[in-house]
């Protein structure tokens, strides 16, 4: 029997599980090529249930994370707004609220504003509202709106589907997806910029309980984060990490101000938060504060105070519940940086961050919510005590799918291409600082590229990050990238004392000086922090072998390793979305001189 997680929040995702192993994980924006998008998993459950041939009576159950879901989330706001809409926004609905107590409607500010796709539920039942507008009638109905839906798309009863809380959802996900999380009493945090009314949480997971912990207050520390993004001209949604990219040239003369103010804005008191009195809303009065400081230390300062808050809130948890190892889950946990300085610490004796700590994880975590309402803590534990060695839980590329790539007019007429099944001749090119795109096997799950659908180079040329900019990511020049290393060449790279797992690109870590000359490009620029994929053998065998490979030609145990997409899109998901989305020009074409699909190189025609 099949259990199926639904997240239809922004950054929609399903997964599903055939006798409770995950079988199935995919972002809807994968297959509907809209980048965070809100809605029903529509595209991605299709496939998906195509794939396994999976019936009706074979599903046991249909699990909702977010019991409690904004009309203004269903509409794709997370995803569709521009700065200027979230401008918007701030100007012309929050500022009149708060500080002129005056009645504004949401939807008469955004009348023309539609989702830019289909987010396949009834937005004529749906109306555009915000959380301070919404009502429990209102909240009811879309709840018994998503109910029909699902009931009707995967033609199962409606006492088969039920709801759980957003941020229990995220714990869950966080602690059940590791078993090494099992073998010593763990304390798992959560923190977001909000779901089902919460911004936070902490969970003792003990050997015989789970205790959830009673707050007194909410955190602000990421819609501090987002108001701050919004500041600096840049989109709250999705471009908090070049922020946290930028922070690093900030020197503290430029910084102190802004982390000083922010600081006083919200104080950790215990294991709670108090927030300054003074602050009515988290952007206007921010904007004020910062209005004499300069772009870089706003984001360092904004950086220094989030690490802070969080090394003093998690020494506070330490403290109060003796506890040294943690599970860190949600939006917050995507800031590597911060992560490091938790890491750091002394009371820190492991921290494990999963892959998509974000919102996308939800539909997973829905499932082990599911499981442990119905079977118990102690049983879930028993059933979920197996190792999760990577999350290439995605569709994988079929021979169908390469022979319409190989036949694609396009392809023939600028392409030749070889079969490379043990990647000698990619290695090979590799080796020679060419850049190759790389798309084969199973797509992984979250919002980094572990290998399967990246863009690859030799992280020892540095030049090489101006041309893949150049090319194809169009990144600010402060932007860092990433680096996958081979696991036996971890402990010459780079400095992880407490072996902490760091297989998912979600933890940073300081370089060694081997490190620093052998892949130079893969790390960021100031600091020579690294970003790491750590892989093995065992978790990524085939992605190992091309590194195994590269390494025997060049001694270098790595690679660059950035996301296979173009600015502002989602991961490429099948080889046909490098035609629509990469190949948009002669020039562009050209640009690409070697893909890499399923088996097969293919190396661009001379002119």
């Amino acid at each position: 029997m099949y259990k199926i997680g639904i997240n239809d929040t922004h950054n929609s995702s399903i997964a599903i599980f055939d006798e409770n192993k995950i079988i199935f994980v995919s972002e809807e924006e994968r297959f509907s090529r809209c980048k965070q998008i809100a809605g029903f998993p529509f595209y991605a459950a299709k496939y998906a249930l195509k794939k396994f041939k999976i019936k009706p009576n074979q599903i046991e159950s249909v699990s909702f994370a977010t019991k409690k879901i904004t009309g203004m989330n269903i509409w794709n706001v997370a995803s569709d707004f521009s700065i200027e809409n979230w401008y918007d926004l701030q100007e012309k609905f929050f500022y009149p609220k708060i500080y002129k107590n005056k009645k504004v409607k949401l939807k008469k500010i955004f009348k023309s504003f539609k989702p830019s796709k289909n987010v396949h539920y009834s937005l004529k039942k749906i109306p555009l509202l915000s959380s301070g507008e919404m009502s429990n009638r209102d909240y009811q109905s879309i709840k018994n709106i998503r109910i029909k839906f699902a009931s009707n798309f995967f033609q199962i009863s409606e006492d088969k589907i039920n709801f759980f809380d957003h941020h229990t959802c995220s714990a869950y996900y966080g602690y059940f997806s590791n078993y090494e999380n099992f073998k010593k009493r763990t304390a798992v945090v959560t923190l977001d910029s909000g779901g089902d009314d919460k911004y936070n949480t902490i969970r003792i997971f003990d050997k015989k309980k789970i205790y959830l912990v009673k707050q007194k207050s909410k955190s602000l520390i990421g819609q501090i984060y987002d108001s701050v993004t919004l500041i600096l001209g840049m989109n709250p949604s999705r471009h908090q990490y070049k922020l946290m990219g930028l922070a690093p040239y900030a020197i503290d003369y430029h910084k102190s101000k802004t982390r000083n103010i922010l600081l006083k804005c919200l104080k950790i008191v215990g294991i709670n938060f108090k927030k300054e009195k003074k602050m009515k809303d988290y952007f206007f009065y921010l904007k004020e504060k910062f209005k004499y400081e300069r772009f870089d230390g706003i984001a360092g300062g904004t950086q220094d105070f989030v690490e802070i808050s969080l090394t003093k809130w998690f020494k506070n948890i330490n403290k109060k519940f003796k506890i040294k190892n943690f599970v860190f889950v949600g939006g917050v946990a995507n800031n590597v940086k911060a992560n490091k300085k938790l890491i750091d610490q002394k009371f820190v004796e492991r921290l494990f961050v999963p892959a998509g700590p974000g919102d996308e994880n939800l539909s997973i975590g829905a499932i082990y919510c599911n499981t442990v309402k119905n079977l118990g803590y102690l049983q879930a534990k028993n059933i979920f005590n197996y190792e999760n060695s990577n999350v290439y839980w995605g569709n994988d590329i079929s021979l169908e799918e390469l022979k319409n790539f190989k036949n694609n007019n396009l392809v023939k007429k600028y392409y030749s291409f070889v079969h490379d099944p043990d990647f000698k001749k990619t290695s090979k090119i590799l080796s020679k600082n060419k850049i190759v795109l790389m798309c084969f096997g199973k797509m992984e799950f979250g919002n980094r590229s572990l290998g399967h659908r990246s863009i690859l180079c030799n992280p020892s040329n540095l030049n090489l990050v101006q041309e893949i900019n150049r090319k194809f990511k169009k990144r600010d020049f402060w932007m860092p990238f990433a680096a996958s290393i081979l696991s036996e060449d971890e402990k010459k790279y780079l400095i992880n004392k407490k072996n902490i797992e760091a297989n998912f690109m979600t933890l940073s870590f300081d370089s060694l000086p081997k490190g620093q000359k052998k892949i130079i490009a893969g790390m960021h620029q100031y600091d020579k922090t690294i970003r790491p994929q750590i892989v093995s053998k065992k978790t990524c065998p085939r992605y190992y072998q091309l590194i195994k490979k590269f390494k025997k030609i060049t001694g270098v145990g790595g690679l660059l390793n950035t996301s296979l997409n173009v600015h502002d899109k989602p991961i490429v998901c099948r080889p046909i979305d490098i035609i629509n989305e990469f190949f948009v020009s002669k020039n562009a074409i050209k640009n690409i001189e070697y893909i890499y699909v399923k088996d097969s190189l293919f190396k661009i025609k001379k002119s």
